[in-house]
């Protein structure tokens, strides 16, 4: 199974990068929230280890954060 029941890799990415905006938490803050998401989702997901890799990654895509 894929892991992500009804969001794929970039709609959680922009989800916590909007929490990050929204309650201006920091990169630390960020990490972490990215940190337990993978930890809660089965071994083979594939999401974003930190905030610099989901920045780079939304930059590529022309996205601004």
């Amino acid at each position: 199974m894929g892991g992500f029941i009804n969001h794929n890799k970039l709609s959680v990415v922009a989800l916590v990068f909007t929490i990050k905006l929204y309650h201006e938490l920091s990169k630390v803050s960020y990490n972490r929230i990215i940190e337990w998401v993978r930890n809660i989702l089965p071994l083979e997901n594939k999401l974003e280890e930190n905030f610099y890799i989901a920045k780079f990654m939304m930059k590529l895509l022309s996205l601004g954060y």
